[in-house]
């Protein structure tokens, strides 16, 4: 028997296999067979833009002008494509609305170059309906293109006049276009943004790799010029099967030998036309090579093949025995050896300086700085390093600052990198006669009040501290609530955060492998002793901090995260798509440097040792949220796989807040270790999570409240009583320590049983026996035999008798169980003599009265249509045994499964299934209906407790077939 796929397992290939046969279908003429293909690609693959945009344009072609127009503004949206724009301009025009058509045209024109006419796009037209007196763009020649009927247009570049149809030099900003004073259609061209060049290059074997483009200019091959500041070498990348780093790049390959650098000597730069430097340069391809000589070198220096002055006997002239060398040197230094132990005069009142290199958002860094100025204690230098900046109104608000005596201002007069601009402020700040600390701050970050003593405490706290980070929302290991990161807070919310953070956590100081520089506080004597950043190897950045910080703990340094201190950051986004790529090429380099980095960093985060912190500061946000809250708390018990189940907890909470109550709801944790998927993780034994809902966001909102049980069950306990709850129900103890409604008994509250499904008494939880068919539900001896072939799915395992005895404990002592259908109720009473089980459906199944069934002909085909994601429970054998009968017999049937299966290859290559891809549950009724299905088929093989495919596929006016079993049966008669 094949083994089931799992959830999700193969979801990406899936999506490619069904665009791949979308292209089948469009080669032999089959539209509509194509844009089916495509629908089961955007479906398993949602937010992937690619079938996004195969689908508008292949509706496009069939001018099915409202939902082309929808995907391709969601398109370009999320990719800022330029094809995407001009799409949606010509359907929505086509649909008569003239506001979003020049919308989407200004898209078009305002940041991409103008790639000359385009079939169907009625430009003026659109112009025209928006009330703009033309529209203006700019050429793939540089020129600047206006179309209006008005004598009395304006343009003007970076705010100095020039005349339509003139070239637009290199290194302009922006041109504006109007007359009368109002703006053109387009205007204004963001022509930074169309000349902007993107991508990465990367030293590999001798040689350079990487990639570029011009994201506003995308037809256009990138010109690079390559230099050692003595040779110079002009590059054109014209190669674009490379398999992009993002969707719908059109990113051309850059790779160039051994061969093809032998003229240049240093570390090379990789320009584009406008001098901007491609993240990663300069690169230095001859690095590896000569380090790797150099150690050949010492190590033949230190045991050479000859020794001068020895005689045969292997002693030299005085008679005695040379000696080995005691340290041989080595260059790679293991990530996780750690020096003698560093010491440092204790200065816990030491003055500081504050470095900012800058180099993009003037309206970030301003308020940045600002923050700073109002809370650094008196005493603080700020040091601002402006990286020259491309920003002029930057560059001036900096210069007034400087002037005002507010920040001593430092200025690069080209673009070195992050590194470089912070070791110059780095030197700046070391360069007085008294030692001062320093804090190396992003310009995207924002502070609190007490930040800076908070750091400085902290790494005066113990003599061998070298760094101390803060806590942040995008700090990468030290991000809280989630290492994810999460968006930044308004200035009101984090200055709260970090008052809540400071009451909370004062003191609290954990050692952490490495610093993060967003902000790093820095002892004087460590740095002094370690020295600066390497601007040498990392570039534009990511990396640097770390190689520090692993130099500082090879001399005896320690670092620390202090959660007691919380720095806000925006989150890097100056490197574009090239970002994951430079932090890939980054951490490479810090492997190579020191082996076993990544290894250290996954021990390190496996432990989790800031997860107290974390815990105890979601604590502290839970309890002064519900200092003010009124009305009873109902505590729900589920399990986290999804399905029926949840969606009934959905619709539970959504009642519980109807009715002025609060619902909490309490599920296992699963190991996040590893690759597989969320849904196929294993639950960790006896942890349990505290949220506020079943919502993504309600579940984002302390991520943290995770307990052990029963240990920590005092604590959990302590938690859920300041939200007094009225009630605990109790609808999946899946993944659950057996002791967790004990919590019920400790908050003196009931307990109400939901059930769902039959895990109660049956340790595979469906009655799917041998054979992959329903048990019979037989005497508990046959459930041991049952179990012992083929698996327990309880987790963690429980033996079916103690499963019976557990739960009938559970369910004798309940205040209420309820069911969703006596024929469920009816199968509970009977394995559990003496309860009452009460029936209260999930969902009304008064629908208005079915249509007939359409009469067929001899000659049409009979859609038959499945509901699901199909498993065994829910009869993927027997869909798999209908489709290859028909398909053997060739009768006049096929099925459409809306939604998926464990294996829809197989059920695919009988020719008789189309197969929709996973659906979201409010589409299920609509997707239904347009199967243009004569009947829907509920294949379950055992007895369903309820199933909402069923009433999906009623809502869509489809009569149904199903098994005499279970609840189905039950509904249908």
């Amino acid at each position: 028997m094949r083994r089931p796929k799992q959830s999700g397992e193969l979801a990406a290939e899936q999506a490619l296999g069904a665009i791949e046969q979308a292209a089948v279908a469009t080669a032999a003429g089959d539209r509509i067979g194509a844009i089916a293909w495509l629908r089961r690609a955007r479906r398993y693959a949602p937010t992937d833009p690619t079938p996004a945009l195969s689908l508008a344009a292949a509706l496009f072609a069939g001018g099915e002008w409202v939902e082309a127009g929808a995907l391709f503004l969601e398109v370009a949206a999320a990719c800022d494509l330029q094809e995407a724009w001009l799409g949606a301009a010509i359907a929505l025009s086509r649909l008569g609305q003239a506001a979003p058509a020049a919308r989407a045209l200004h898209g078009a024109l305002s940041r991409h170059v103008w790639p000359g006419e385009v079939a169907g796009l009625p430009l003026d037209r659109i112009a025209a309906a928006a009330g703009a007196p033309g529209w203006c763009a700019l050429g793939p020649d540089g020129l600047l293109l206006v179309a209006s009927n008005r004598g009395d247009v304006a343009c003007a570049c970076d705010g100095v006049p020039v005349a339509a149809g003139a070239l637009v030099p290199p290194g302009a900003g922006a041109v504006s276009v109007a007359a009368a004073g109002r703006a053109l259609l387009g205007s204004p061209l963001d022509v930074a943004a169309m000349r902007r060049t993107e991508g990465i290059a990367v030293a590999r074997a001798g040689g350079i790799e990487g990639w570029a483009w011009h994201p506003g200019d995308a037809a256009r091959d990138p010109v690079l010029t390559l230099t050692d500041g003595i040779a110079t070498r002009r590059v054109i990348p014209t190669d674009i099967s490379m398999l992009s780093p993002r969707p719908l790049m059109r990113a051309r390959r850059l790779a160039l030998g051994v061969a093809e650098l032998r003229m240049f000597q240093g570390p090379i730069s990789v320009t584009a036309l406008d001098g901007s430097a491609l993240s990663g340069s300069p690169v230095d391809p001859g690095l590896e090579a000569r380090s790797a000589m150099f150690v050949a070198r010492e190590v033949a220096r230190i045991w050479p093949a000859r020794q001068a002055g020895r005689n045969q006997a292997g002693r030299n002239q005085a008679g005695r025995k040379p000696s080995a060398p005691r340290h041989p040197p080595i260059l790679a230094v293991p990530a996780a050896f750690r020096g003698d132990r560093a010491m440092a005069a204790s200065c816990p009142g030491r003055p500081v300086a504050v470095v900012v290199p800058v180099y993009r958002g003037e309206r970030e860094t301003l308020e940045c700085l600002d923050g700073v100025r109002r809370t650094m204690p008196a005493g603080t230098r700020l040091i601002v390093v402006d990286d020259a900046s491309p920003e002029p109104g930057l560059a001036r608000a900096l210069d007034g600052l400087a002037a005002r005596g507010l920040i001593r201002l430092l200025r690069h007069d080209r673009n070195r990198g992050f590194p470089a601009a912070a070791n110059t402020g780095l030197r700046a700040a070391l360069a007085g006669p008294e030692p001062r600390d320093v804090i190396l701050l992003n310009s995207d970050t924002a502070v609190a009040a007490g930040w800076v003593e908070g750091l400085r405490a902290a790494v005066h706290a113990q003599a061998d501290i070298a760094t101390a980070t803060p806590f942040s929302n995008d700090a990468s290991i030290l991000s809280y609530p989630d290492s994810a990161g999460v968006p930044a807070p308004d200035r009101r919310a984090h200055a709260a955060l970090a008052r809540l953070a400071a009451r909370t956590l004062a003191g609290v100081a954990v050692e952490v492998p490495t610093a993060v520089g967003f902000c790093m506080y820095l002892r004087h004597e460590a740095l002094s002793q370690a020295g600066v950043l390497r601007d040498d190897l990392f570039a534009q950045g990511y990396g640097e901090e770390n190689d520090l910080c692993l130099r500082l703990r090879h001399l005896g340094w320690r670092h620390v995260a202090v959660p007691g201190v919380h720095v806000a950051h925006l989150g890097a986004r100056s490197f574009g798509a090239a970002r994951a790529a430079l932090q890939a090429r980054n951490i490479d380099l810090l492997n190579w440097l020191y082996p076993g980095y990544g290894a250290l960093i996954a021990e390190w985060v496996a432990a989790d040792p800031l997860a107290p912190a974390r815990r105890a500061l979601d604590a502290a946000r839970w309890r002064a949220s519900w200092r003010t809250s009124r009305g009873p708390a109902t505590i729900l018990v589920t399990h986290d796989s999804g399905g029926g189940v949840e969606r009934c907890v959905r619709e539970r909470c959504a009642a519980i807040r109807a009715e002025g109550g609060h619902p909490l709801v309490l599920r296992p944790v699963r190991d996040l270790s590893g690759d597989a998927i969320a849904l196929d993780r294993a639950y960790l034994p006896g942890l349990c999570r505290l949220a506020l809902g079943a919502t993504a966001e309600e579940d984002a909102a302390f991520p943290n409240l995770v307990y052990a049980l029963p240990q920590e069950a005092d604590a959990l306990a302590a938690l859920l009583r300041m939200a007094r709850p009225a009630r605990l129900e109790a609808h999946h103890l899946l993944g659950h320590a057996p002791t967790v409604l004990d919590l019920a008994t400790a908050l003196a509250i009931p307990v109400e049983v939901r059930v769902h499904d039959y895990a109660w008494f049956c340790a595979r939880i469906s009655l799917l026996g041998a054979g992959e068919r329903y048990c019979g539900e037989p005497d508990v001896a046959a459930c041991e035999s049952c179990v012992a072939d083929l698996g327990n799915r309880l987790e963690p395992p429980v033996a079916p008798r103690a499963l019976r005895a557990h739960s009938a404990a559970i369910l004798c002592h309940a205040a209420r169980i309820v069911a969703p259908s006596r024929d469920t109720a009816t199968r509970m009473e009977r394995h559990f003599p003496g309860i009452a089980v009460a029936v209260a459906g999930h969902e009304t199944d008064r629908y208005a009265a079915l249509t007939s069934p359409r009469h067929m002909n001899g000659t049409d085909l009979r859609r038959v249509c499945v509901v699901g994601a199909i498993g065994p429970e829910k009869g993927f054998d027997v869909l798999l045994a209908c489709a290859r009968d028909a398909a053997a017999r060739n009768l006049p049937l096929s099925f459409h499964l809306v939604g998926r299966s464990v294996d829809d290859e197989r059920l695919l290559a009988t020719g008789r299934v189309e197969i929709t891809g996973p659906y979201a549950e409010a589409d299920a009724v609509a997707l239904i209906s347009a199967q243009n299905a004569t009947m829907a088929f509920i294949l379950s093989i055992v007895p369903e407790t309820w199933c909402f495919a069923l009433g999906q596929a009623w809502r869509a006016n489809l009569p149904v077939a199903a098994f005499d079993i279970g609840a189905v049966a039950e509904r249908v008669r």
